[in-house]
Order: C-alpha cells, then sequence, then structure tokens
C-alpha cells in the first residue's frame, strides 16, 4: 500500500469561514475548500484532509492570533506542525505575481509560503504556555488597554480645559493634565460669575475627573496582580537594569514559549533589533552598511529601548558600551541600535535561564507519571 504523499496547508482565516489550500512538496496545488469557522468546520477540516490521502507536514495560518486562533488550537491539539504566516508575504506575492485576490487563491498562496520557509515562527496559540504565561498576557493587554484610554481622556481634558475662563484657569496652575484637572474639582465654583456653557463644561470635566480617578484605580490594581504572577512565574528578568514589573509581564506574555527561537540572532530578528545589511558594490566580504529594521514586534522593540535609554542614564557598563560604539565612528542612533541588539541577547539569554529549571521540573513529572503507570 503507498504511503500518503507529503504536503502542505495553508489557512485563510475570517470571522466566519476559513479557506484551506493544500500543495504537495514541489508547490503544485492539490485541492482548496472552504469550512466554517467553528468546532464543525475544524473537524471537517480533518475529514477533508483524509478523504485526499495526505500526509500534512505543516500547517500556515494567516492571522493566527485572530480570527484564526481557535483553527491553530486544533490543529496543533492534533500533532501537526502550525507556523503564522505574515499577511505581508502573501501581499507581495500577490503583488509580485499579479494573482488575483480569493480566499482561496490565498490559502495556496499561504500554502506555498509555509513550504518555501520551514523558518517560519510557530503560530502563538499552538505553543505550549503554562497557567501564569497565559494569566499575564491577558492582564497586559487588559492594562494596555486601559492606559489607552486614560491617554485619550487626558487628551480631551486638554482640549477641553482651554475653553474655561482664564479666572479658573490661573487657579490651576500644574505641569500635568490630571493634576489640573484634580484642582479643578476641588475649587469652590458655586459663588463663580459662570455661564451655562462654562457650568456644563465644568460638570463634564468632573465626570472625565471620575472616570479617570476609576481607571487609575484598576490600573494600580492590575499592576499589583502583575507584581504577584510575575514573582510566581520565577523570572529573573526584573533583575536588569530597565525591566521593571509591569516590562517583564508584557516580555513574558509577547514571547511566550522562549526555546521557541533557535538562536538569539533569531530573538533579536523577532523583535526588530538586528540590522538589515544594504551593502551594493562591497564585494564579497561581510556586509558594512546596514538600515534599522522596522519590523518586528514593536512592544517587545520598545521595551528594549527603554532599556537602553535608562542604562544609558544610570548605568555605567550600558553609558561606556555607548561611548565605545560613538568612538567606533557610529552616530548616536546606530551606538542605539547596537546597544538594544546586545539588550535583546541578554534578555533571551535570561528567559531561556528561567525556562530550563521549569522544563526539568515538567519532564521529571512526566518520568514518574510513567514510571507509577
Amino acid at each position: 500500500m503507498a504511503e500518503p504523499r507529503s504536503v502542505v496547508m495553508g489557512c485563510d482565516s475570517h470571522k466566519l469561514t476559513v479557506a484551506c489550500g493544500v500543495v504537495d512538496s514541489v508547490g503544485k496545488e492539490v485541492a482548496t475548500a472552504v469550512f466554517g469557522n467553528d468546532s464543525a468546520g475544524f473537524v471537517r477540516v480533518l475529514e477533508w484532509l483524509q478523504a485526499l490521502d495526505v500526509a500534512v507536514d505543516r500547517v500556515g495560518i494567516e492571522g493566527s492570533a485572530n480570527y484564526g486562533r481557535h483553527l491553530a488550537t486544533f490543529l496543533s491539539a492534533q500533532g501537526m506542525d502550525v507556523r503564522e504566516v505574515p499577511p505581508i508575504r502573501t501581499a507581495q506575492q500577490r503583488k509580485r505575481r499579479r494573482r488575483p485576490k480569493t480566499d482561496r487563491d490565498d490559502a495556496i498562496a499561504i500554502a506555498k509560503e509555509v513550504l518555501a520557509d520551514d523558518r517560519l515562527p510557530m503560530a502563538k496559540p499552538a505553543m505550549e504556555v503554562s497557567d501564569v504565561q497565559a494569566e499575564l498576557a491577558v492582564i497586559s493587554d487588559r492594562r494596555r488597554s486601559l492606559m489607552r484610554r486614560r491617554q485619550r481622556l487626558l487628551n480631551e481634558v486638554e482640549m477641553l480645559l482651554v475653553k474655561l475662563p482664564i479666572a479658573i484657569l490661573e487657579q490651576i496652575p500644574g505641569r500635568t493634565i490630571a493634576g489640573r484637572l484634580r484642582k479643578l474639582c476641588r475649587l469652590r465654583l458655586d459663588d463663580a460669575d459662570l455661564s451655562s456653557a462654562h457650568t456644563q463644561l465644568v460638570d463634564w470635566l468632573t465626570e472625565m475627573e471620575q472616570e479617570l480617578s476609576c481607571w487609575e484605580t484598576k490600573i494600580r490594581g492590575l499592576e499589583r496582580t502583575l507584581s504577584e504572577l510575575t514573582a510566581e512565574s520565577g523570572t529573573t528578568l526584573t533583575e536588569e537594569i530597565g525591566i521593571g514589573v509591569v516590562s517583564a509581564a508584557e516580555l513574558i506574555a509577547a514571547v511566550g514559549d522562549p526555546t521557541r527561537f533557535r538562536s538569539e540572532g533569531a530573538f533579536a530578528r523577532w523583535c526588530g533589533v538586528a540590522p538589515v545589511a544594504v551593502s551594493s558594490g562591497e564585494g564579497d566580504g561581510p556586509p558594512t552598511r546596514h538600515r534599522l529594521d522596522r519590523l518586528g514586534n514593536r512592544e517587545v522593540n520598545r521595551i528594549l529601548y527603554t532599556m537602553s535609554v535608562t542604562q544609558a542614564r544610570y548605568f555605567a557598563p550600558g553609558q561606556h558600551f555607548l561611548a565605545r560604539k560613538k568612538a567606533e565612528g557610529k552616530s548616536p542612533k546606530e551606538a542605539r541600535r547596537a546597544h538594544m541588539r546586545q539588550l535583546a541577547k541578554r534578555v533571551i539569554r535570561r528567559m531561556w535561564a528561567d525556562q530550563r529549571p521549569q522544563r526539568q521540573a515538567k519532564a521529571s513529572t512526566e518520568a514518574t507519571s510513567l514510571a507509577v503507570a
């Protein structure tokens, strides 16, 4: 009996449907189909693959962190190698080859990208993460959402404060919008000769101050929870200069399983701190000119930038590194990028070291369970 032929599957996920395309080992289209983006549809995907009599090597999903999240989790539970395919890759392929834009064509394009590059990152929902890591991710996202709401509210308050009479503005000096708003709410304006419009404006600002206080209370509570969970996770990231509890929690949530990165360079490329060569006419030697990588995980990139700025101010080794790079002829920006690259190396090494005891404990538990069985 002939063995099933080896194929790669691409999935283009949407709110209600998932388009699946299968290509063989040389990129030839085998079949395409569309299923519902629900539990019944996921089962039908497996039945469809069984009917094709194929062996799936890898699965690529575009949008595995959004509409394709549950499909990625389901296929991973079936033992499949599930990868994330960035939308920009299929868009570039479509533009380069003047391909049409349909769900089925996109599914085939995703499959071809997975076939062409076996180094695509694992889909995040398919990663093996602990309960603490999952909770850290949710709380970090919730805090970030509240921080964005708070900033939007403060921007609106700033525009409204200037509409108050100058006599009131002179009574609420300050450098921060939140501080001036609180001073306004403490003023006794009963005797002030305010127009009806200004009275309505003050009432509106008072409601905003109540919302702001509520959100700040929630943010402080979430930060306390993050501190507890970060300590429970056993991470030592906070020992690095420039990483606080919030940044450590965001790193743990964003990275997930650090062992998915094969090397320090792979992690640096993932978070956008590895320089991109832009050499031309320099022969076959190593490239001497590089440019900034604007891709990668921007949240982690921001954390590394904050680390670099903090160390440049308060940490002697960081100051010496930046000074040495500038002495070599690098511009301040180039020196900062080189420093961020070194910090990325330190961060991933520390995360690998933190993960090692957990993996050893898990392996020991599994071995004990097998011995008992």
